[in-house]
Formats: structure tokens, C-alpha cells, sequence
């Protein structure tokens, strides 16, 4: 009898941990990243890129109107952000996206809410004007092997856990 009840409950742990997995991506879908990984972001973003090649994600293309921008690609850069930081922080360069948004005198301060994930990604608070309002939020830095990409949280209505999923479940190349 006790040998049935062990195997009960490893067959229920097992059959937990397989539907734990199967529904954890559940409502996200894979973006590719250029030159680092993929990204798991909402099904219910539309992705696209600007002409210079970076992706934005929105809930409709920004040619429309009424186009709400949740969350853009600043850049890519050949280094991690941890090599440029200083006590006091820095600014990113000015950031338009076609004459829908534009996000400048972008700060991000070494200290503040951040977190790294074994992935090498991390996601940190950043003030910024967007649109000539003064805004506090996030930016996520999705790190690949050599080269980093920081994309700003614009909209809101995006919520820390959607932002820590993001963040943790990247796949670096």
C-alpha cells in the first residue's frame, strides 16, 4: 500500500510539473530579435519594424490612427549596459518613432527597481519625456552574446510581471 501511495505522488508531481511547462508561455508569443534571441511577448501585439530596422510593438500598425505603442527598441549595442554606467546614472540618445511618439532626455539611474535573470537580461526603471510629458517606467535590456538591446516600456498599462515574463523567459542565441 505504501508503495502505490509514493508512486501516486510522484506520478502527480511529474504530471504537475508537465502541465506547469505546457501552460507557462500561455498567451505569449515568440519574436525574433535580431542578432540575440527571441523574445516571448503577448499574442495580442502587433510587432513590427521602423525603417531603421528596430521592432516596436503596438496594438495596431502605426500608420493607423489611434495607434497605442506598448513597448519600442531603442538600439542595439555592441556592449552590455553595465560597461557605460555611472554613480549618477546616464542618459540615452532621443528616440521618434515616425510622428507617432517621440521619447527624449531618456535617464537611467544605476539604483532603483531592477532585476537580472540568469539569461543575462535585466529590467530597470528610466525616467524619460514622452511627447514632451514627463514619464517614469522601465526599459528592458535583452543581452545576446556580444551585442545588447534596450527596449522601453512607453504604454502604462503594461504590468511588472508581464515585463518580469518577458524579461526571464528571453532565449538568447
Amino acid at each position: 500500500m505504501k508503495k502505490s501511495g509514493i508512486i501516486m505522488i510522484i506520478l502527480s508531481v511529474v504530471f504537475l510539473f508537465f502541465i506547469n511547462e505546457y501552460y507557462r508561455y500561455d498567451g505569449y508569443k515568440d519574436v525574433e530579435v535580431d542578432n540575440l534571441g527571441i523574445a516571448k511577448v503577448p499574442e495580442s501585439w502587433y510587432c513590427s519594424k521602423t525603417k531603421e530596422g528596430l521592432l516596436y510593438f503596438a496594438n495596431m500598425p502605426i500608420e493607423n490612427e489611434g495607434c497605442k505603442v506598448y513597448f519600442i527598441q531603442h538600439s542595439i549595442k555592441d556592449y552590455s549596459l553595465k560597461k557605460n554606467e555611472f554613480e549618477a546614472g546616464y542618459f540615452l540618445d532621443n528616440y521618434y518613432l515616425d510622428n507617432v511618439l517621440s521619447i527624449e532626455k531618456i535617464f537611467v539611474s544605476p539604483y532603483g527597481n531592477n532585476n537580472v535573470y540568469s539569461n543575462g537580461s535585466r529590467y530597470q526603471s528610466c525616467s524619460f519625456y514622452l511627447n514632451n510629458i514627463k514619464v517614469n517606467s522601465y526599459y528592458i535590456n535583452f543581452e545576446g552574446k556580444n551585442k545588447s538591446s534596450i527596449f522601453i516600456i512607453v504604454d502604462d498599462s503594461i504590468d511588472i510581471k508581464t515585463m518580469e515574463d518577458m524579461t526571464k523567459w528571453f532565449q538568447k542565441y
